[in-house]
């Protein structure tokens, strides 16, 4: 999974563009969106007083950062939480400022609305809160709250995502369309989370307790499920 364009439109808006390096609010040489001489990896350059650059290389600089250093530290919880889209970015968006996620998940060991919860504590520079970084934190709050509405995956159409856990005692078999003779891409343990569309326009029912959804699982989006809700 990689950042949306909303996802970057929204650390930009935060992190604001100086084409020419300055001191943020802790003293740390900055440049472009944010980037500091941690990027050094990044950027090839060490930023110091004096140092200037052009829009698109700051432009540049944002993705390749987030591509190389943020989108794998969020994307390596994914098979714990199976990021939606909104999600994912907001968590990306948190990263790039605060450095990780590890903290915020507990390493893996916090739910959602803990997480969501959690994201709030987090928006004090130096030993007192910024205004900045609250008026932040509580940005990425909504847009990880938000679900996400699916346009055309499979025949669903404009539904929303939600997670939903595996019920069954065998199982779910993640199918590429919806219908039993259909191949098996996947299968999960009961107690698995998926993200799924409610309501899928192509559901079937084969006995009494099989019902099919497209579902995400592993960063793919599988056209249905058997039995993963009874």
């Amino acid at each position: 999974m990689k950042t949306s364009e909303a996802g970057i439109a929204l650390i930009k808006r935060f992190e604001g563009c100086g084409l020419a390096a300055y001191r943020d609010c802790v003293g740390v040489w900055t440049i472009g969106y944010g980037i500091t001489n941690a990027d050094k990896s990044i950027t090839g350059r060490t930023i110091r007083k004096g140092m200037k650059i052009s829009r698109e290389t700051a432009d540049a600089w944002l993705r390749k950062s987030l591509r190389q250093k943020y989108e794998p530290k969020v994307a390596k919880y994914d098979s714990i939480y199976h990021w939606n889209q909104n999600q994912f970015d907001a968590l990306v968006s948190f990263a790039y400022n605060i450095g990780s996620i590890d903290q915020l998940t507990a390493n893996g060991k916090r739910t959602i609305k803990q997480i969501a919860n959690a994201m709030l504590l987090y928006d004090h520079a130096g030993g007192r809160r910024v205004k900045g970084l609250t008026e932040r934190r509580r940005a990425e709050q909504r847009l990880f709250l938000t679900p996400v509405d699916t346009d055309h995956i499979g025949d669903a159409t404009k539904m929303i995502t939600r997670k939903r856990t595996v019920a069954n005692a065998a199982g779910a078999n993640l199918r590429e369309l919806p219908s039993g003779e259909a191949a098996v891409a996947a299968t999960v343990k009961q107690g698995a989370e998926l993200a799924v569309v409610e309501d899928f326009a192509a559901t079937n029912t084969v006995g009494s307790d099989t019902r099919y959804v497209c579902v995400n699982y592993a960063g793919k989006w599988l056209r249905c499920a058997e039995k993963l809700l009874e």
